[in-house]
């Protein structure tokens, strides 16, 4: 089945007409009945000037016409509005879910170029600006179609000799449409503006929780000085059109209402006729100033249709080095096998199934994008793996939430992560498994302690649904007695997944099966089994003594 992301702008727009027909439908529907009792005001105003004119006082008004045209009125905008904005809500949702999908799917080297805020522009942002154009757009051309449906003809038995005196406004209107159309790659740029800044602060309040004051520093005031300025001149470029436009709509209202005036005073007509004039300008200057106000919906929803697939486009275009990554990874029934590009030379790695393997190195001798390589071979090969990264993302949700991340967990799912996390101690956080559940992180786990969150993602990835589990320096904020418990817990009640973790403790290596020892300059410095010898033994005693073996 095609994805609505495959789609070019205006078929995606045809093919979400055809999916959400019968929302449509009834909008239309809803349309018509609300304009039909529109174009009673202007005749009923008519009457009562007629009336007055004749007898010289005005009559009393007919209260109960009036209500119910009101109540009318009020039913049938409301409902049209709901019939089209729903599918858009929809539309928004389907194509968000749609990026998301990819984005988790695909290798983040294909996406590293966009930054954080860039991201946050699409997945936020630029889905909401398509949900305000597929929904606005399409009921304000039906406000249209409708509109000229029902008033053409009303105003035609009425008086057809009055159309030229809505010349004005329609030329307010036109002018009002092209103005915006000409500022819109402005607006494009804006947003893209925009997102830079998001980044910027992104950045910026990330570093603030390793950096003190960092959000005070001058180099971070001056930098958003910088790009906000920069933002808010595209922005004020973007709105030129529309800020001179805006009152020649006004202008023409004004310029059709006297000139409609001036008409029927040539031919003698009355006040009635004058009233009931201007009530079909003004009922007919809702659907023009909306289709003209369509103009920057739809240049917006444009721009931000042109960000999307970018995004899409550089997601499902395969990395430069994917098409070696298959031939670098072979699995067996026996294990794992990668071939992986390591500093300046290729190092042969083999994971037994079911073994617990550890990486080991010096600090910035790579084992963290060792670990990544192996992921994007991972999925390259079709395995399901799950990976916890040094600084894991926790979502503004519940601990059950973050663990599922979407899929309805059974009881017996619920028990086993309740089990989980008493055994990486985060039971002390609520009283009970329900309450512990249900319990609220913050926004990336900020209710929480660092090491907590830390285990919290690592309790996640053992309840993914997952062959290979891999795990960068998973307890560096645990405690030694913690993490043997963990560990030996670990190694006898889950037999069949495959696990990978980098580390630089020596009680973590004992608890693991095969020990890697990783040198930038000579690849495989040392491998061996759970008790360090030779090198190994080397590598850590100058680990814990703080000076090389003589």
């Amino acid at each position: 089945m095609a994805r609505r992301l495959d789609r070019r702008f205006i078929p995606w727009i045809a093919a979400h007409f055809l999916e959400f027909w019968f929302w449509y439908l009834g909008a239309f529907i809803s349309l018509y009945a609300l304009h039909r009792l529109q174009t009673l005001i202007p005749s009923e105003l008519k009457k009562l000037t007629d009336v007055a004119t004749e007898t010289g006082h005005l009559p009393p008004a007919p209260i109960g016409t009036f209500l119910l045209i009101a109540v009318g009125i009020l039913v049938f905008r409301t409902l049209s509005r709901l019939l089209f904005f729903t599918p858009a809500r929809y539309q928004q949702k389907f194509l968000r879910t749609e990026m998301l999908e990819l984005l988790e799917q695909s290798p983040p080297a294909r996406y590293a170029a966009w930054n954080d805020g860039q991201l946050y522009q699409v997945l936020f942002n630029d889905f909401n600006g398509l949900r305000g154009f597929i929904g606005f757009a399409l009921l304000q051309i039906g406000n249209v179609i409708v509109a000229a449906w029902v008033m053409i003809p009303r105003l035609n038995e009425a008086d057809p000799g009055l159309w030229p005196a809505f010349i004005p406004m329609g030329l307010s209107v036109l002018i009002f449409s092209i103005l915006t159309a000409v500022f819109q790659k402005f607006s494009k740029r804006a947003l893209d503006a925009q997102g830079q800044v998001q980044n910027h602060v992104i950045e910026s309040y990330s570093a603030k929780a390793t950096v003190k004051n960092y959000h005070r520093e001058e180099t971070f005031i001056n930098r958003f000085k910088e790009l906000s300025g920069f933002e808010l001149g595209l922005f004020f470029k973007s709105s030129v059109g529309f800020a001179f436009s805006v009152p020649m709509i006004r202008l023409g209202v004004g310029a059709s209402l006297l000139w409609g005036a001036w008409i029927l005073r040539a031919r003698g007509a009355g006040a009635s006729e004058l009233v009931f004039f201007a009530g079909y300008l003004f009922l007919m200057l809702e659907p023009l100033m909306f289709l003209s106000w369509m103009a920057i919906v739809a240049s917006q929803g444009y721009a931000a249709w042109g960000r999307v697939k970018g995004l899409y486009g550089v997601v499902i275009k395969p990395h430069d080095e994917e098409a070696q990554w298959t031939s670098q990874f072979n699995r067996s029934p026996s294990g794992l096998k990668f071939n992986l590009p390591y500093w300046e030379q290729v190092i042969d790695l083999e994971m037994p199934q079911g073994s617990w393997t550890v990486l080991c190195g010096e600090t910035g001798s790579g084992k963290s994008e060792l670990l990544k390589k192996m992921a994007f071979r991972l999925s390259a090969g079709g395995v399901k793996f799950a990976m916890v990264q040094q600084e894991p993302y926790l979502f503004n949700d519940s601990v059950e939430a973050n663990i599922f991340l979407g899929r309805n967990p059974s009881a017996e799912e619920k028990k086993q992560a309740s089990d989980l996390l008493r055994l990486f101690g985060l039971d002390v956080l609520a009283p009970g498994a329900e309450a512990l559940l249900a319990l609220e992180v913050g926004e990336n786990g900020k209710r929480l302690s660092g090491g907590q969150a830390k285990r919290l993602a690592l309790v996640r990835s053992l309840m993914a649904e997952a062959e290979v589990v891999l795990w960068d320096d998973p307890f560096s904020s645990v405690d030694i007695l913690l993490e043997r418990k963990i560990l030996q817990a670990l190694r006898s009640r889950v037999k069949e997944k495959t696990f990978v973790l980098t580390s630089h403790r020596l009680t973590t290596v004992k608890s693991c099966d095969r020990t890697v020892l990783l040198d930038p300059k000579t690849g495989i410095k040392a491998h061996g089994g759970p008790v360090p010898e030779g090198t190994l033994f080397d590598f850590f005693r100058e680990q814990v003594h703080g000076a090389p073996a003589t």
